[in-house]
């Protein structure tokens, strides 16, 4: 059912830019899209200029979305 998907999350961690966070993961093997996303009225009114975008699906297992949240974490004690 649509009440079961994630689908598409877009974020931002303070203090990183995303195209270093999509470097920094990329280390890890691990792709994500970073850029405006055809959202520059939304990211201008957010003061942002890009953002970072992780899809989820059915592609994915859990130790995926496990690996990804180790990498954060990573990412944020390097900066």
């Amino acid at each position: 059912s649509s009440t079961e998907r994630i689908g598409v999350i877009s974020f931002n961690l303070d203090g990183i830019h995303p195209h270093d966070l999509a470097q920094f993961l990329n280390e890890d093997n691990i792709a994500i899209r970073v850029g405006h996303h055809c959202a520059q009225p939304l990211l201008s009114s957010l003061k942002e200029s890009s953002i970072a975008r992780i899809s989820i699906y059915i592609y994915n297992y859990e130790k995926d979305i496990d690996k990804f949240c180790e990498s954060l974490l990573k990412i944020r004690t390097y900066f």
